[in-house]
């Protein structure tokens, strides 16, 4: 999980919880043990974080583009920099 600091905030720096930090706006921080998640949440019910989404990008490839029949499409010559005899679909890896 991985949060943003929207407001400074002083939070704890260790497992233990005997050292503490300043947690400044605009910092990122990631939560991967499981104190750092607890902290994650405490700053995140406080108002003072907010989560940031990551969103994974998906790949793709080129294939040939098929009209509904099932035929092979043809790229128009009036758009040049559009080639319709070619789409991009998600790689099934």
């Amino acid at each position: 999980m991985k949060i943003k600091i929207t407001k400074s905030i002083v939070g704890t720096a260790n497992a233990l919880g005997s050292q503490t930090k300043m947690y400044n706006i605009g910092e990122e921080f990631e939560a991967v043990e499981d104190w750092q998640i607890t902290l994650a949440h405490q700053f995140m019910d406080a108002g003072c974080a907010q989560e940031v989404k990551t969103v994974e990008p998906t790949e793709t490839k080129k294939v040939r583009a098929r009209t509904k029949t099932g035929h092979f499409k043809a790229d128009d010559p009036s758009t040049p920099n559009v080639n319709e005899a070619w789409e991009n679909v998600p790689d099934k890896k």
